[in-house]
């Protein structure tokens, strides 16, 4: 008989005030990043995506960021990320949206403070969170009481793991810009840009020359004002086709277009397949290995 005995004594160094929710979680295979996930936030939780294959570029902060296997993503509620992810640049990934937290020093579900960037590297870690992703995938499709019971503690062991990875790994501060005027801008049209919004409509709004605007914001994005509001729509729409069961006529109403056939045109330019592919690839091919 082989008996084991632990030699340290665990004290947990992650702790929120509100026991965390895990909503859903997955598995995105290279082929499926080929289709990215264009600008999109969430409301009410963290996302969190661990890079397990590949390399692509993401927009983070209102910075391009290199992405590669062993990174670790993390998105705060309501904090907009585009993956600029292609057929040249794929990327698999495990992701988690976990709600409900409640952590000191902190806004409500937010896993980081908001002025840092979110990537951090798991290094020798990496191994042992991959197998607890994995792990929790076979558990969460059991769907009985021991499953759930057995996914809640794996939920805080990966957030217990995550936490420590964190605050090892020293992620880099966002460097000093003037970018004021700019986060005017953006904080605009992520309010407006459901709406008929155009470049004359928020310089009008802000009280700037429309020139100004362009070049602006173009300079801190990396693409025009127009171009993000297609991209906040496009988003926007991935999120419905993926999370509801609304027709493709209704999505495309609700982000902005009056036309289905134009949004069909605008996905499709942007997501390289039409919506209903689209929501077709992660219906059946999500949570595939």
């Amino acid at each position: 008989m082989l008996q084991h005995f632990p030699e340290y004594d665990f004290t947990p160094v992650f702790r929120s005030e509100t026991p965390p929710r895990l909503y859903y979680m997955g598995k995105i295979i290279p082929e499926i990043s080929a289709y990215p996930r264009i600008l999109h936030s969430h409301s009410s939780h963290v996302e969190i995506s661990v890079i397990y294959r590949g390399e692509s570029e993401y927009l983070i902060n209102e910075q391009r960021q290199t992405i590669k296997a062993g990174d670790i993503l993390i998105y705060n509620s309501n904090v907009a990320h585009d993956e600029l992810s292609s057929q040249e640049l794929q990327v698999g990934s495990y992701f988690f949206a976990i709600g409900n937290l409640s952590i000191t020093g902190l806004r409500p579900n937010a896993l980081i403070p908001d002025d840092i960037v979110p990537v951090f590297r798991a290094g020798a870690d990496f191994d042992r969170i991959t197998a607890l992703c994995e792990r929790m995938l076979a558990d969460i499709d059991r769907e009985d009481e021991w499953s759930t019971i057995i996914t809640g503690f794996s939920t805080m062991a990966l957030l217990e793991i995550i936490w420590r990875v964190i605050h090892k790994s020293a992620p880099v501060t966002e460097p000093d810009r003037e970018f004021f005027l700019g986060q005017r801008i953006k904080n605009y049209v992520d309010q407006h840009y459901k709406e008929d919004v155009s470049l004359r409509s928020v310089s009008d709004a802000l009280h700037l020359s429309e020139s100004y605007v362009s070049h602006t914001f173009k300079d801190m994005m990396g693409y025009s004002p127009m171009q993000y509001v297609t991209r906040r729509r496009i988003g926007e729409a991935q999120t419905l086709l993926i999370a509801t069961d609304l027709t493709i006529s209704e999505i495309a109403g609700i982000v902005g277009y009056d036309s289905q056939s134009h949004f069909n045109q605008r996905f499709s330019q942007y997501v390289s397949i039409s919506p209903g592919q689209f929501r077709k690839n992660y219906k059946d091919k999500k949570i595939d290995s």
